[in-house]
């Protein structure tokens, strides 16, 4: 059911990971979040931080941080990694069901709200995954995804029983207007709730807000769905490391507040360098001129070519002073390549997959994928969350496209199958050629090997030509002018 307290806290105690805040914070990069949440709440050096310190200065100006991308990188790399080419759902045995889903997937842009749904879930520690339908706007229901940090959920035995979403609106007074969407076994609740920015406030009609004007109380489920939630939590990486008994997992860059932390300082002391390292001019009083108005500064002219000696001056004295300080680049970059190393290695991935440590190589395939088995590793780890909740959340949308849309498909569990990785043109080859010394392959296996996307009769051409050319192709003896 949906809260009745007026003064219940908003979002409840509990519901989300203890170190939400933060890991959003970083995410975002935006600066005011970052200053007051950089650091994780249990961090007893909290103060120690960058981002903390620059915003607690004694008054004295101090120089506008540099912030690094990297945690978004990272987020944004591993929803690349598992959705950066379209999932591969099938369905052997009903070809109406494997038809309608792909169509559906096309017409909602399925691929895009799971390379979406990927980054929220790396960078959040988890994602939820939404069927959803509206008559007025599609003619079949979509998949959405929920933020992490917009969820109150329930679990049992690990598993999710029930979630409440949540929403800020346009307040129509000095208030925080939110709305609660309820999943429930079989149901969907919908209220309006007017509080503050930390307590839920009093529950109002849907009609009080034109963006819930328009919603039921409550909505059953259809006959032919199947009465349970229509939402699924994928968690990113388990477990929690702060909360290990919590079932919503980690995000990739938990305890690693404190080097990217460190990394933000060490470009900004860079730039900071680059500021302050510029070349300047220490001219003497007696060398500024005046433009002749009252009230008007001094100045010197750098670009003047010609200077005539003042009388009575030491020429000594009018010498000009060139100050330029050291830019210590190579420490700065040398120290900020560690940091990014051992951030991208905490989080689970190799160096090279950011495109570190690759300078002069000139690796083969097989090379790149042992300095790269950390990343590939952790990609599976997290296809074995992702695979059960995609195939669920496609099965529910085919019982609610037939039980809504009419679409008379009999509904049935997909399965996703993850792109396999491809052999490099050389390491195909020197297989085939290994196969073939070893007489364990045939030249028509061999050339479906190299040449997938060849048809049956472009495949025989193909074998034809290679035994003519190879001499391979021996006369028949009844041939005529063969025997004598």
């Amino acid at each position: 059911m949906l809260p009745t307290d007026p003064n219940m806290a908003w979002p409840p105690a509990g519901a989300q990971p203890l170190d939400m805040a933060t890991w959003r914070a970083w995410y975002s990069g935006n600066p005011a979040q970052l200053q007051a949440n950089a650091a994780p709440p249990a961090n007893r050096v909290a103060r120690a931080f960058f981002w903390r310190r620059s915003r607690e200065s004694l008054g004295a100006p101090r120089p506008k941080p540099i912030h690094v991308p990297l945690a978004a990188e990272i987020a944004q790399s591993s929803a690349d990694l598992l959705f950066g080419d379209p999932p591969d759902l099938r369905i052997t045995d009903n070809e109406k069901a494997s038809e309608r889903l792909d169509e559906i997937a096309q017409a909602s842009g399925l691929g895009n709200t799971l390379l979406e749904a990927a980054e929220l879930c790396a960078a959040l520690s988890g994602v939820y995954l939404r069927v959803s339908w509206d008559t007025e706007i599609a003619g079949h229901p979509f998949l959405t995804a929920v933020n992490a940090d917009h969820a109150a959920p329930e679990f049992t035995y690990g598993w999710l029983s029930a979630v409440t979403f949540w929403r800020e609106l346009p307040a129509k007074d000095r208030g925080v207007w939110r709305h609660l969407e309820r999943h429930e076994p079989g149901a969907i609740l919908h209220g309006l709730y007017a509080g503050d920015a930390t307590h839920l406030g009093k529950a109002r009609e849907l009609a009080d807000h034109e963006a819930t004007a328009g919603l039921e109380p409550v909505v059953t489920l259809p006959d032919g769905v199947p009465a349970r939630l229509l939402v699924w939590y994928v968690p990113n990486v388990k477990p929690d490391r702060i909360e290990p008994t919590s079932p919503q997992g980690r995000a990739d860059i938990q305890g690693a507040e404190d080097l990217l932390d460190g990394l933000d300082e060490t470009y900004s002391s860079w730039v900071r360098d680059i500021r302050i390292g510029k070349a300047r001019i220490l001219v003497p009083h007696e060398a500024l001129e005046n433009p002749g108005k009252r009230g008007g500064g001094k100045w010197f002219d750098a670009d003047r070519e010609v200077f005539t000696e003042l009388d009575g001056l030491d020429p000594k004295d009018m010498s000009l002073t060139v100050t330029e300080f050291q830019i210590r680049a190579a420490d700065h970059a040398a120290t900020a390549v560690e940091l990014l190393e051992r951030i991208t290695s905490a989080a689970g991935y190799s160096p090279q997959t950011f495109g570190l440590r690759i300078e002069g190589r000139a690796e083969s395939g097989t090379a790149l994928r042992i300095r790269e088995s950390k990343t590939a590793k952790t990609v599976a780890r997290k296809q074995r969350y992702w695979a059960p909740a995609v195939e669920a959340a496609c099965e529910s949308l085919l019982a609610v496209d037939r039980a809504l849309f009419g679409s008379g498909v009999e509904v049935s569990r997909p399965q996703l199958v993850w792109p396999e990785e491809q052999q490099t043109p050389q390491e195909l080859a020197g297989t085939l050629e290994l196969l073939r010394r070893a007489e364990a392959i045939s030249i028509e296996t061999a050339v479906r090997l190299a040449q997938p996307d060849l048809d049956e009769k472009e495949l025989t051409a193909e074998v034809a030509r290679i035994r003519e050319e190879s001499g391979t192709v021996v006369p028949s003896p009844l041939q005529e002018g063969l025997l004598a």
